[in-house]
Parts: C-alpha cells; sequence; structure tokens
C-alpha cells in the first residue's frame, strides 16, 4: 500500500498544490545532493537531474551516497533514494551531456521545466546554463564554494523581477575563463558534508521563494517584489573569511563590533551591463528586462 505523505507541518510556508505542479530540473547530482532529497520532501511533483558521472568512494563522505551504490550512474542512485522517500515523485535522470545536446534535446528538456538549477563546478555548464535561462524564460540558480569552501556563492535570476543575467553578475570570472588555457573550475577540498547541506539549505529556500515570489499568503511570498536588484548572495562559512580591511563582509558587519563573526549572508545589486559604465553584456544584452531574451540566446 502506497504511503500518503502528509504535508501538514509545511502548509503555510508553503502552496503544497502548487509545488506538486512543479517541475524543477537540475545539473549536476553532486553536492546537491541533499538539496534533491529535501526537495522530494518538500512536495516537488517533478524533477529532473542531469549528470554524467558515477559514484565514486570519494562522494560517499559528502555526497550522500551509499557503499552499494559505488559505480551506478549518480542519477540512478540518487533515483532509488528519492522514491524511497517520495514515492509518488516523477524524476527522471539524465546522463547525456546538456553541452552537447541538439536544440530539440534541449526543447525537450528545458522546454518543459518551470525552475532550472545548475550547480556544477564546470564553468561552461554554468555559462552554459545561463544561456538556457534566457532562452526559455525560466527562473534560475547558481551555486557554488570558493576555494576551501571557505565562502559560498549563489546567483539567481526570475525574468521580469531581476534586471541583470549571471553573466552580468560574475563578468570577471567569464574575462578569467578568456584569458586561461583550461577551464576554471573550483576545487571540492575542504568540502564537507556539513558544507554542502548548507549550501543546499539557501538553494531550497530561495527555490521556495522564487516559486512563491508571486504568489500571496504564505511564508515564502513576495520575498523580491516587482523587482529585486540583489541577485548575488554571498555566505560566509569561514571565520576568518573577508576579515580584511575593506572586504565585503568586513564593511557589512563593521557595527557588529566583531560579534557577527560567520554564518553571514550578503545579497549584493547587480547592475544589468550595458553602456556608457559597462560593454553590452553578450548573453541579456544589457537591457534590463530579461523576458526580451527569451528564445534568442
Amino acid at each position: 500500500m502506497k504511503k500518503i505523505e502528509n504535508y501538514n507541518r509545511i502548509n503555510g510556508a508553503v502552496n503544497v498544490d502548487l509545488l506538486q505542479h512543479t517541475h524543477i530540473i537540475g545539473v549536476g547530482a553532486g553536492g546537491a545532493y541533499c538539496l534533491y532529497e529535501s526537495l522530494a520532501r518538500s512536495a516537488t511533483g517533478k524533477l529532473t537531474v542531469s549528470d554524467f558521472d558515477t559514484v565514486d568512494d570519494v562522494n560517499l563522505t559528502r555526497q550522500g551516497y551509499e557503499m552499494h551504490q559505488l559505480g551506478k550512474l549518480k542519477v540512478d542512485a540518487l533515483g532509488e533514494h528519492l522514491l524511497n522517500v517520495n514515492a509518488g515523485l516523477d524524476y527522471t535522470g539524465i546522463t547525456k551531456n546538456f553541452l552537447v545536446m541538439d536544440d530539440n534535446e534541449l526543447d525537450s528538456i528545458f522546454g518543459k521545466g518551470d525552475l532550472f538549477l545548475f550547480l556544477t563546478d564546470s564553468f561552461s555548464a554554468q555559462a552554459f546554463g545561463n544561456k538556457l535561462a534566457l532562452r526559455y524564460g525560466k527562473p534560475a540558480i547558481w551555486a557554488g564554494f570558493y576555494e576551501k569552501s571557505q565562502a559560498a556563492e549563489i546567483v539567481f535570476t526570475i525574468p521580469g523581477v531581476t534586471p541583470a543575467c549571471f553573466r552580468c553578475a560574475v563578468s570577471p570570472r567569464y574575462e578569467a575563463q578568456q584569458n586561461s588555457k583550461s577551464e576554471i573550475r573550483i576545487s571540492s577540498n575542504c568540502n564537507t558534508i556539513f558544507h554542502s547541506q548548507i549550501l543546499d539549505a539557501y538553494v531550497g529556500m530561495l527555490i521556495m521563494a522564487i516559486l512563491h515570489n508571486d504568489v500571496p499568503g504564505y511564508e515564502f511570498s513576495n520575498w523580491f517584489g516587482n523587482r529585486w536588484e540583489r541577485n548575488l548572495l554571498q555566505l560566509k562559512i569561514h571565520p576568518a573569511y573577508g576579515t580584511e580591511v575593506g572586504s565585503l563582509f568586513q564593511r557589512t558587519f563593521a557595527g557588529s563590533e566583531g560579534r557577527a563573526i560567520t554564518f553571514n549572508s550578503v545579497f549584493q545589486k547587480i547592475e544589468a551591463e550595458c553602456p556608457p559604465k559597462y560593454k553590452p553584456c553578450p548573453d541579456c544584452g544589457g537591457s534590463g528586462d530579461l523576458r526580451s531574451c527569451i528564445h534568442k540566446s
């Protein structure tokens, strides 16, 4: 007999019916394992996850996978677990690299999603994710840690609400990639499962806020209103990060007299890149309205 999920405790925070009719598409099944599990527990109706990697022994310490799943495709091992959590979840695992998919394949996957997650350590994947979010006009989230996991970064875009795209938010990274002989990747060294879980929790809360932004009456309703320019979020994990004079965290929490030393977060204002201050963003054009890019990128 199928167990019926009881969502009584999350009613009021979220619209369960809305979530059950929501399709979330995630790229990357590594550190986001706990996030996908939490989405399955939170009434998400449909989840598609893309990753071509297999479960390795180094994944056991920080990604939720189990010994008996070693050698399995991550999306298959993840799916086994998620369906044990929520038997009603409509789950699809994809192993083909989305960077080599043709337009028909991309349309069949991303064209049917409600929100995109790009959660990899690959610059190419994150950059292509921006083009997909603009092309399909869907809200999207990018997340990852900095070196040694002392701090983390989340960028999110909501067409019609956030004026700047992912590329506008991290344009210096694009310049660094252009000048690099190899692809920029952030090492997962010093990254424990506790790091993964704290970032997953922040991303999960933002997912709920994005999905409920125009849905009144819930705790996650109207976080961002009709215009929200602070769509880059930085999280301070290690007490020593950002303590140098003039750094973002030092400036923001200078009045705390040293009491706010870690686990802080700052939403940063991001401008759509356009003349005369910037060159036009090659992805969104810097129009200040991401809806103008739908089906063009």
